[in-house]
């Protein structure tokens, strides 16, 4: 077993990233328009690309992943008779409500865990379905440094639980096999098996496939031994 660690981010070492459903209302609203919130939610549920694992996008990677997200915006503000005048604008708050830093809290044993996992001689590797600016956020965080290197969906184009993503993976680390840790049973835990990875479950994945289910992140270090 190679001691490499493969860490899931929202839900997993940060508490879920609420924004990921309001964000567009939040914009709407700077503009003064009051859509209904569980509709902008109901609409955002299916936007984002890990949404459609299904569909690859390596051409339509970084820049050019938000103005794909962007042309379905605006396709749904049109829809609802908004001004193309305010297209812009709404895409760029939209944006900038998303990625805020203010959106995460890390669980209260993230650091610590992911420090007493170097100490044990593991390398630690994110994994994450997640928009292009997300490492900015990691350094803010100040979590950026316990990591060897990062996985970002947005940045290849693939999205767990794809093999291509889990392939990247295993060639940014080099290693054929390791512990994916995680709290979606499809994307981490499924995606994680297919690979070949002991899997282990946190937090709200209670029900999963796993091999090891755990509440906190402080009870994976007996698991790793």
């Amino acid at each position: 077993m190679d001691r490499v660690l493969f860490w899931d981010f929202d839900g997993t070492l940060s508490y879920p990233n609420k924004s990921f459903s309001t964000a567009l209302h939040c914009a709407l609203a700077e503009k003064s328009y009051q859509l209904d919130a569980a509709e902008c939610a109901g609409f955002l549920s299916d936007l984002y690309s890990w949404k459609t694992p299904q569909i690859a996008y390596p051409d339509k990677r970084n820049e050019l992943w938000w103005q794909t997200h962007f042309e379905k915006i605006r396709t749904y503000l049109a829809a609802h008779e908004i001004p193309a005048t305010d297209f812009d604008v709404i895409c760029a708050a939209f944006r900038e409500k998303l990625i805020a830093v203010s959106n995460y809290a890390l669980y209260d044993d993230t650091a610590a865990t992911l420090e007493a996992c170097r100490q044990m001689g593991f390398r630690n590797y994110l994994v994450t379905n997640n928009y292009p600016e997300i490492l900015d956020n990691l350094k803010k965080l100040n979590i950026a440094d316990y990591f060897s290197d990062f996985i970002v969906s947005s940045h290849i184009g693939y999205e767990k639980p794809r093999k291509e993503f889990f392939d990247y993976a295993k060639k940014v680390s080099g290693a054929a096999s390791g512990y994916m840790i995680g709290d979606n049973p499809v994307a981490d835990i499924q995606g994680g098996k297919d690979a070949g990875f002991v899997t282990i479950a946190v937090h709200a994945c209670k029900q999963s496939c796993a091999d090891h289910y755990v509440e906190t992140l402080s009870q994976i270090l007996p698991i790793l031994g």
